[in-house]
């Protein structure tokens, strides 16, 4: 997994402000996937859990890959999502875990957004 350098893009992406250009929502139906993304973030992110709960990941998970669907970059994913379905930030760390997991794992037509 690539999170480090997706932790580099999420505080630079804090660091810039702008619009988010596309915000879509994604639909999995598959709940086998959204168990493999939890497992993937859980394993990777021990202390997310102090930060959002399983049904708020997810969430947060089907957003990211609908960002990417709607055109969205990198850097406006990362812009955008750390807030979303929580009061308290995520930390870089865990947000690169979080994006990582959900192209790996909900959304991997967009693995090329990550280098992968």
């Amino acid at each position: 997994m690539r999170w480090p350098r997706l932790v580099a893009v999420a505080v630079l992406g804090a660091a810039l402000s702008g619009p988010l250009a596309g915000c879509g929502g994604h639909s999995t139906a598959n709940p086998k996937a959204d168990q493999a993304f939890l497992n993937s973030v859980y394993s990777n992110a021990p202390d997310i859990s102090s930060y959002r709960n399983g049904k708020q990941l997810v969430s947060l998970g089907q957003v990211i890959c609908g960002d990417f669907d709607s055109g969205a970059s990198m850097l406006e994913v990362s812009d955008r999502v750390p807030l979303i379905e929580g009061n308290v930030l995520l930390p870089p760390g865990d947000l690169g875990v979080v994006i990582s997991a959900a192209v790996d794992e909900l959304c991997p037509q967009f693995k090329s957004v990550l280098g992968q």
